[in-house]
């Protein structure tokens, strides 16, 4: 039974600590991983110009796996990588990116998908795997968040009533404290599922360059084209296309750049 207001309250005190084979991070784990995740952070560069040779295959493999790994919303991970591998497909994919060198150039080539319209599809097999095939008995908060508070969030309808009535329900909600205040509109769930599947890119590249191999990500593409050439859905969208392999000397193109660290770290 909910005891505050607040189900995400609720679920943290119904659940005890999880004591896993992960290890924790501390002090020994910050000095021997520290040095390692520097500098993967700043060897990472976008190459526009690869050697064309393709990564050993249980190499992506093991890459795509650690990209699995990234942080989801609610566990939800409405996401799909899509690697090419048909020669045919990568003709039109590269086509696609506009046949920029990065592309057409790359020993690999991964489509990311943002997958709005399986948040139901991912919750009950999230549940499944949860409750061990509905083998556990999950605490009930939990049960209320997976079944009742996510499809609310979540769900919407052709007619746009499901987000008219989260408007209502935030809007009230807000006159009287902190609420969520999306999403209310397609356009929130369109970020929402990009936001994660933006981080589950950005963990595939620092793998990748952990590996030893260099990426660029493609934002500058066909989008209706891809999703098109992969038989997917209107609402599955692209996110990038990541280009990887071994660089050549001419695939980085400038020193790199970036903002001085007051103008985009504030401290408040």
């Amino acid at each position: 039974m909910s005891t505050t207001d607040n189900p995400l309250i609720d679920m943290t005190d119904a659940m005890t600590a999880y004591v896993g084979a992960e290890e924790v991070p501390g002090e020994d784990f910050r000095d021997t991983a520290l040095p390692g995740f520097k500098q993967t952070l700043t060897s990472r560069r976008s190459i526009r110009v690869f050697d064309g040779e393709p990564i050993p295959e249980e190499v992506m493999r093991d890459c795509l796996r650690d990209a699995t790994l990234a942080p989801s919303s609610s566990n939800l991970q409405p996401y799909e990588l899509y690697w090419v591998r048909d020669s045919t497909t990568r003709e039109k994919l590269v086509e696609a990116c506009l046949g920029q060198p990065a592309a057409a150039t790359a020993g690999e080539l991964i489509v990311v998908m943002a997958r709005r319209d399986q948040w139901r599809t991912n919750l009950d097999k999230v549940w499944d795997l949860m409750t061990k095939g509905g083998t556990k008995t999950m605490p009930e908060p939990v049960d209320d968040y997976y079944h009742k508070i996510t499809p609310r969030v979540r769900k919407t309808d052709a007619l746009g009533l499901d987000n008219l009535l989260r408007r209502v329900v935030f809007w009230f909600r807000g006159r009287k404290g902190a609420t969520v205040r999306s999403p209310v509109n397609t356009g929130d769930h369109r970020v929402w599922a990009h936001t994660q599947s933006s981080l589950t890119a950005m963990t595939l590249m620092l793998s990748l360059t952990a590996h030893g191999y260099d990426t660029c990500p493609i934002g500058g593409l066909d989008k209706l084209r891809i999703r098109k050439m992969l038989g997917l859905p209107d609402q599955a969208e692209v996110t990038m296309v990541i280009a990887a392999g071994r660089r050549r000397p001419e695939g980085l193109y400038s020193a790199r750049v970036r903002l001085p660290y007051g103008d985009l770290i504030k401290e408040v």
